[in-house]
């Protein structure tokens, strides 16, 4: 669906750089203590507190890009931290990340917390260009009426969030877009590349798809997305789950760069110009279908994640015979010694066949 206006909130996104700056207006943290420990925790805690799924969020895709075989490649932007002289050191960051508590411990227990391991927390969670924020289920509805498909009866996202960009970043957006109208679709993708989309947006020229053109993919059918998002493994602490599967909910400008099926200006004719796009192998673009060329006609709006829940085994109740297995295999062996003595006997061989009227 399109909406026109200027008037409607944008966030931009930085093309240019994965990690950019800090947004001063999105952190109000002070500290009048000097010891970096103590600035740390402070900083984390409030985080935490803030918007606690939130941060548990970006916990999880940094675990999920971590985990991926791809991690040279997903993990982007990588911690400073570790490394050196352009070298990643993956396995200190491996082990120090095995070590994150869950997020709720750092509330609860303030004591024997790694230094290492709370500035890799602190780099997670710290706030760049822009802000995640945890929105309530029941927004679920008017979020997949904005692409305008007809809904289906499709799974409910367990957790929604909102993602909201600098004010530098949104002006420099909704400059571009001008007085064009906004189009809303879904961007299906594996949790590992979650990471990377967060922070440094989807950028056309990663995709490797060619079936119809090189960019990025969209679709305005949430079904079509879901195919394309996998349950994938996160982090075993977290709050919305160890399993997750991720799909973003993006704003793209109504521009000639973003390929569809859209119909000429004044006229039910479809533009064949638009579409079309670049070494496309497969002909024009599909219904439902939409090729962005441009990083900077296209943003992630919100992010809509599926928790799938592991099943617990539940302990087996000790029956009676496995409480008396071994009382119950030493009568048996008892009983199958006295049934080999008897049938050796030549008098209870006797009484036997005369009680089953044989006759010797």
């Amino acid at each position: 669906r399109h909406q026109r206006g200027s008037d409607h909130a944008f966030r931009g996104r930085c093309q240019s750089t994965g990690r950019g700056g800090f947004c001063q207006h999105h952190i109000s943290y002070s500290c009048k203590a000097s010891d970096p420990h103590v600035l740390g925790l402070n900083m984390v805690e409030e985080i935490i507190t803030r918007d606690l799924l939130s941060a548990d969020l970006k916990c999880s895709l940094f675990v999920a890009a971590l985990k991926s075989y791809k991690r040279d490649s997903v993990l982007r932007p990588f911690p400073a931290l570790y490394t050196s002289d352009q070298y990643k050191d993956f396995d200190a960051l491996i082990t120090d990340s095995s070590a994150l508590p869950g997020l709720p411990e750092i509330i609860q227990d303030k004591n024997n917390r790694d230094q290492k391991v709370l500035n890799l927390l602190r780099w997670i969670l710290s706030d760049k260009l822009f802000t995640v924020k945890s929105v309530p289920k029941d927004k679920y509805e008017e979020i997949q009426a904005l692409p305008g498909s007809p809904s289906h009866a499709l799974p409910t996202p367990d957790f929604l969030f909102e993602l909201e960009y600098c004010e530098k970043l949104s002006a420099k957006f909704q400059e571009t877009r001008g007085d064009r109208d906004l189009i809303y679709a879904f961007h299906g993708s594996r949790l590992e590349n979650f990471h990377s989309i967060l922070h440094n947006g989807l950028h056309c020229h990663l995709n490797k798809t060619s079936l119809f053109g090189e960019g990025t993919y969209l679709t305005s059918d949430l079904g079509l997305a879901l195919l394309y998002s996998p349950h994938g493994q996160g982090w075993t602490r977290s709050m919305l789950g160890p399993v997750l599967s991720c799909v973003a909910m993006c704003e793209m400008i109504d521009h000639p760069d973003v390929k569809c099926q859209a119909k000429k200006k004044d006229s039910s004719e479809i533009d064949r110009k638009r579409a079309r796009a670049r070494n496309s192998e497969g002909g024009d673009v599909p219904q439902k279908y939409f090729v962005v060329t441009n990083n900077q006609l296209l943003r992630v709006k919100y992010l809509m994640v599926y928790s799938q829940e592991q099943p617990r085994r539940r302990p087996r109740q000790p029956t009676w015979f496995s409480k008396h297995r071994f009382a119950i295999m030493m009568t048996l062996y008892l009983f199958i010694l006295i049934l080999i003595g008897l049938s050796s006997s030549k008098a209870f061989t006797y009484h036997w066949n005369r009680l089953l009227g044989w006759r010797p």
